[in-house]
């Protein structure tokens, strides 16, 4: 309580040195400092969402400034303590039924994009906010959000892989298949352009996700793309092993083959013992998928 209150009157001190007065224009660039080292202090104290508050008066006082560098220095500071403020909150079981810290993040860094629009440079930079703010969401409705919005902006394969992570984890199996499906046609295609790099790895990744997606979702083959129906063809004979574009070793491949025939032919026993064979290739998203697959399958 001492510490609030301490807060609370160097803020109103700081706040009235902005007020309008007869003849004297107000100090904003010494406001700003103090208001930033108010906010050190209340960081150092613990104080995570006044400090938070200071920075964002601070981000206000260089706007007016025209100052637009440091301006989207104190707005990222500024969202970053709400969202410190937040977890901390969470950690001690005491979340905030309105949410108002992560509501004040998320208000703090979409100005920040919005200053950054139309400057010449600042992509790269919009699209790491945006990525920033969605992991810090979670899989939620609004971390979604961000992360489109980071890749529309600038896409990365971190943004992209946490894009259908969230989808996964929210059950969303048609929306991360088809970002999959749309993302290793892109790598394709840059690659038959010439690019160099060891996208095999990222190839890898995405098939074995891609053959678990649509074992689970199990679409008909009217509904299913041609590009997919090939996903899982690739797997139905076995005297296709040859075929292999994906930097996979033979056993890996005989494996994800067996997997396939074992859910065609709803072969039980044969898939609780895939399992356990299929484990050392997966990563924990992949075995997380495989196990759904298992449940999927055994209550039909």
């Amino acid at each position: 309580m001492g510490d609030s209150l301490d807060f609370l009157t160097k803020y109103h001190n700081i706040s009235n040195k902005l007020k309008k007065r007869f003849l004297r224009k107000p100090n904003v660039a010494e406001a700003s400092d103090q208001f930033a080292t108010l906010a050190t202090e209340c960081e150092q104290k613990e104080l995570w969402q006044y400090a938070g508050l200071c920075l964002l008066d601070a981000a206000r006082c260089q706007e007016t400034l025209e100052n637009i560098f440091s301006e989207l220095n104190f707005l990222i500071k500024a969202g970053r303590e709400f969202l410190v403020a937040d977890k901390k909150d969470k950690d001690i079981g005491c979340p905030s039924m309105g949410q108002e810290n992560t509501q004040a993040a998320i208000s703090c860094f979409g100005h920040a994009l919005a200053r950054c629009h139309n400057q010449i440079g600042f992509n790269t930079m919009s699209a790491g906010l945006a990525l920033e703010l969605a992991l810090a969401l979670g899989p939620t409705p609004a971390g979604i959000q961000q992360l489109c919005k980071a890749i529309d902006i600038f896409p990365t394969i971190k943004a992209i892989n946490t894009l259908v992570s969230y989808h996964i984890k929210q059950g969303d199996y048609v929306s991360a298949l088809q970002i999959l499906n749309d993302f290793v046609e892109f790598v394709e295609s840059y690659i038959n352009a010439g690019a160099r790099g060891n996208y095999s790895v990222i190839l890898h990744r995405c098939e074995v996700t891609r053959v678990l997606l649509l074992l689970i979702l199990q679409p008909s083959p009217q509904r299913l793309a041609p590009c997919l129906a090939q996903v899982l063809e690739k797997y139905a004979w076995v005297e296709e092993t040859t075929n292999n574009d994906f930097n996979m070793c033979e056993d890996e491949l005989l494996l994800l083959q067996s997997l396939v025939l074992a859910c065609q032919s709803h072969d039980y026993q044969a898939l609780m013992e895939l399992e356990g064979e299929l484990w050392i290739y997966l990563n924990a998203e992949q075995k997380e998928l495989l196990h759904k697959l298992i449940q999927v399958l055994t209550i039909q």
